[in-house]
C-alpha cells in the first residue's frame, strides 16, 4: 500500500493518495487495538482486513476501471469484512452483558442489514465526496461508475454478507471472547463507548415500558388501528393490493401487545402508530407532501422500533434501549437499499419502471436515488435522536 501511496504522489492523483493513505492507516488499527485495548485478533480476520483495504487501494490505480468484475470482488471482500466485524460486536456484547441477548436466528438477520446498512451509508459517502468535489472543482476522492454499478455493489453486498453469516462468523470465536474479556474489565461506573449499547442506565426507561396500559394512550391507539384498518380494507376492495400490503404489516404490529397479553389497553404508544400513518393519510388524501420519501422512511424507521420493541417483549431477544436506536438507524438505511435492488432487479426482469424511469437518464435515476439513500440516512439518525430522547424522558 505504501507503493500504491508513492505511485499516487508521483502521479499528483488526490483519489489514489487518499485512499492508500486511509487504507495504510486503518491495517494500523489491530496492532493498537491490541496494544492498548488488549483485545487479540485472529491473524486470518487481520489478514482478510488488510487484503480487502489492499485491493480497493489497488483498484484506485485502474483496475476498477478496465477490469469489469474487479469491483465487485472488493465488494463482496469487504462486505464479508464487514459482516463479520458486525457479528463480532454483537455476539461479544451479548456474551457480556445480562440486557443484551442475541438469538442466532436473529444474529443472522442482524449481519444482513448491519452489512446492507453500511453498504448504503458507503454510497451515500461516494456520493457526497463526488459532489463536493464537483461543486468545489476538485477530483472526486471516491467515484460512482453509474446506476447499474451502485445497485451491483449493494447486491453484491448482500451476497458477501450471506457468506460471511454462513461460513465465517463461526470462525471468530476466538476474537468475540477477546472482545467479550475486555468489556469484562470495564468497571459499571467506566465510559466505555459500548457501556451504553451493553447495559441499561438508570435514567432510561426499558423496553419493558415501551407498551402501555393506560385508557387514554389505549383509546387514541385503537383510533389510529381502526383508521388504517378501514384504509387496507378500501385499498383491497379497490384492487390496489400493493398499497394494502405495508398498511396491513403496520396494523398487525399493532395488534400484537394487546393479543399476546390479552388487554385492550395493552398499546403501543399512540404516537409511534402516527408516524407510519403520516405517509398513508398522505396517499389516501392525495396529499404527495405528506407521501414525500423523507416522511416515508420516518414511518420506516418507526416500524423498525416496533419490530426491536416487540421482539424483546414477545421472543427470547433481549436488546437495551439503545442498541434497539442503533438497530433502527441501521435498518431503515438497508431497508433503501433493499428496495431499491428489489425495484431494480424487478424492472430488469419484467420491464416495469419501479425505478428503471425510461424518461430519465441513467445518471439522473443514479442522483434521484442516492438523494432516497441520504433521506433515509437522515430520517433513520432523526428518529434514532428522536427515540433516545423519548426512551430518557418518559
Amino acid at each position: 500500500m505504501l507503493a500504491i501511496l508513492v505511485v499516487g504522489l508521483y502521479t499528483r492523483n488526490v483519489g489514489i493518495v487518499v485512499n492508500a493513505a486511509i487504507a495504510f492507516a486503518t491495517t494500523l488499527v489491530p496492532a493498537i487495538i491490541e496494544r492498548d485495548l488488549r483485545i487479540e485478533l485472529d491473524a486470518r480476520l487481520t489478514l482478510w482486513i488488510t487484503l480487502a483495504l489492499f485491493l480497493h487501494a489497488l483498484g484506485m490505480l485502474g483496475f476498477y476501471h478496465q477490469v469489469g468484475w474487479y469491483d465487485r470482488l472488493t465488494h463482496t471482500l469487504s462486505a464479508a469484512v464487514v459482516a463479520t466485524v458486525g457479528y463480532v460486536l454483537a455476539r461479544a456484547i451479548d456474551d457480556h452483558s445480562r440486557a443484551v441477548v442475541l438469538t442466532d436466528r436473529f444474529l443472522y438477520v442482524y449481519v444482513l442489514v448491519f452489512t446492507l446498512g453500511l453498504g448504503v451509508l458507503w454510497e451515500i459517502l461516494e456520493f457526497g465526496t463526488a459532489l463536493g468535489a464537483r461543486l468545489l472543482g476538485f477530483e472526486p476522492i471516491l467515484t460512482q461508475y453509474g446506476l447499474t454499478d451502485t445497485l451491483g455493489d449493494l447486491l453484491f453486498d448482500m451476497f458477501g454478507a450471506v457468506v460471511a453469516a454462513a461460513f465465517a462468523t463461526e470462525r471468530v470465536s476466538s476474537v468475540v471472547d477477546s472482545l467479550r474479556r475486555g468489556l469484562d474489565r470495564h468497571e459499571p461506573d467506566d465510559d466505555s463507548p459500548l457501556r451504553p449499547i451493553a447495559h441499561e442506565r438508570s435514567p432510561v426507561t426499558s423496553l419493558d415500558e415501551v407498551v402501555r396500559r393506560d385508557r387514554t394512550n389505549a383509546r387514541r391507539s385503537w383510533l389510529v388501528v381502526g383508521v388504517l384498518a378501514l384504509v387496507v380494507a378500501g385499498a383491497v376492495a379497490t384492487g390496489a393490493v400493493p398499497f394494502a400490503v405495508p398498511v396491513a404489516v403496520v396494523v398487525a404490529l399493532a395488534l400484537v401487545p394487546a393479543v399476546a397479553y390479552g388487554d385492550p389497553r395493552a398499546t403501543l404508544p399512540w404516537q409511534l402508530l402516527v408516524l407510519p400513518a403520516i405517509p398513508v393519510f398522505g396517499g389516501v388524501f392525495a396529499q404527495p407532501w405528506l407521501a414525500a420519501t423523507p416522511l416515508i422512511y420516518v414511518a420506516v424507521a418507526a416500524v423498525a422500533l416496533t419490530v426491536a420493541v416487540e421482539l424483546h417483549l414477545f421472543t427470547d431477544v433481549r436488546m437495551t434501549p439503545t442498541f434497539a436506536v442503533l438497530f433502527v438507524v441501521v435498518t431503515t438505511m438497508a431497508a433503501a437499499g433493499l428496495w431499491a435492488v428489489g425495484r431494480w432487479l424487478v424492472d430488469l426482469t419484467l420491464g416495469t419502471t419501479l425505478l428503471l424511469d425510461p424518461g430519465q437518464t441513467g445518471d439522473e435515476i443514479e442522483t434521484r436515488l442516492m438523494w432516497e439513500f441520504v433521506y433515509a440516512a437522515a430520517a433513520g439518525l432523526f428518529a434514532g435522536v428522536l427515540f433516545e430522547w423519548r426512551f430518557r424522558r418518559d
